[in-house]
């Protein structure tokens, strides 16, 4: 039987350990991996199109560094996306991560892809900025209905200035909505915590908080906030894809990342008795499951192994999601819940030099 880590292990603490959809026991996994089964695959089910102009957009085209995100020639149909959820469903998985190409709940065919994941048996996993649709408390109220998770974009949660310009992404690129993005992605919080997406163990709230230099000392502030507020959170570096294919300015180093990761176990340990290793590339709670558990499948049908790959698989245009799914049995025996093409890109790309943050954080 594979061997699979201990941080697999579901705590329901109400802690938010985990999330609804990535709450697979390592027998469970161990299971899936010894007989070829999908468990959390991450797809693109919604158009390019997003208001926001975020600078470290893995899904955007690194070609297009300035440009707004704009609906691409090619994108796959309402139909090739539900046949994409059939046959997810047929190899077994148990979440899908909805994770755009843009921004997933402005999508024409949002619903009718939610729901129909939901209707499959499968946990539909929304990855969002909030502000434009989830200050809405019908929506949200339709979206729990739906069996849906909600990962929130949050960089920060007391720096207006800093986050709104996460979603604008510097003077030189096209600026988006007129909107005070900081201000209306709290209401979302709130109606989100209001609708009770956070009151169900494991919880079915999440945050995906990049760590950078910007945020590096708010860092412990938002983990004791998700904590006490029952909330998973997926503390990260950037992907090596999409507009940051080269490393980003205000990156943190690999010793300052896990220093950070050091430090979130030590609370949890001491403060809410919650013992785990902060296992790489996420911080106080479960690895990741999305590679060898899953693949990530474009707007255009190309499929690679995790959206940190750079080589795709094939296109599920072109042939089975089976037969591509097939082509990753190696990746699953070797499974440990790891991020290995961020290492890989640690290692090849390079680093920032600056040790800024220990600096800062010293004072």
């Amino acid at each position: 039987m594979t061997e699979v880590p201990q941080e697999f292990d579901i705590i329901r603490t109400g802690k938010g350990y985990t999330m609804r959809g990535w709450d697979f026991t390592r027998a469970e996994i161990a299971e899936a991996i010894e007989n070829n089964r999908m468990l959390n695959p991450a797809y693109e089910l919604a158009s390019n199109t997003c208001p926001w102009n975020c600078f470290f957009c893995f899904t955007e085209d690194p070609d297009n560094p300035k440009g707004l995100k704009k609906k691409l020639n090619e994108e796959m149909t309402l139909d090739e996306m539900i046949s994409l959820i059939d046959q997810t469903e047929e190899l077994g998985a148990r979440s899908i991560n909805i994770i755009g190409a843009g921004e997933p709940t402005i999508d024409r065919h949002f619903w009718e892809v939610v729901e129909h994941i939901y209707q499959k048996g499968m946990t539909p996993i929304v990855y969002t900025e909030g502000a434009l649709k989830l200050t809405d408390g019908d929506f949200a109220k339709r979206l729990y209905d739906s069996g849906a998770t909600v990962v929130l974009k949050v960089n920060s949660l007391k720096d207006r200035a800093y986050q709104n310009s996460i979603v604008v992404g510097g003077k030189e690129r096209t600026r988006p909505l007129n909107l005070d993005y900081f201000e209306e992605r709290n209401k979302a919080l709130d109606v989100l915590m209001d609708t009770g997406f956070n009151n169900n163990d494991p919880t079915r709230l999440a945050f995906d908080t990049i760590i950078c230099r910007e945020n590096y000392n708010e860092i412990p502030e938002i983990h004791r906030f998700t904590r006490n507020n029952n909330i998973f959170v997926l503390f990260v570096n950037y992907l090596p894809s999409g507009r940051t294919s080269t490393p980003a300015q205000n990156a943190v180093t690999q010793q300052e990342q896990f220093a950070m990761f050091d430090e979130l176990a030590k609370i949890d340990r001491e403060e809410y008795g919650v013992e785990h290793r902060s296992r790489f590339p996420y911080a106080g709670g479960v690895p990741c499951s999305i590679r060898g558990l899953g693949l990530y499948v474009k707007i255009k049908g190309e499929a690679w192994d995790c959206p940190g790959e750079l080589e795709p698989l094939g296109n599920v245009r072109n042939e089975s999601l089976e037969s591509i799914w097939n082509k990753t049995r190696q990746i699953r025996q070797n499974f440990d819940g790891g991020c290995l093409p961020r290492e890989v890109f640690w290692e090849k790309i390079g680093q920032p030099e600056s040790n800024q943050v220990y600096q800062l954080k010293e004072n």
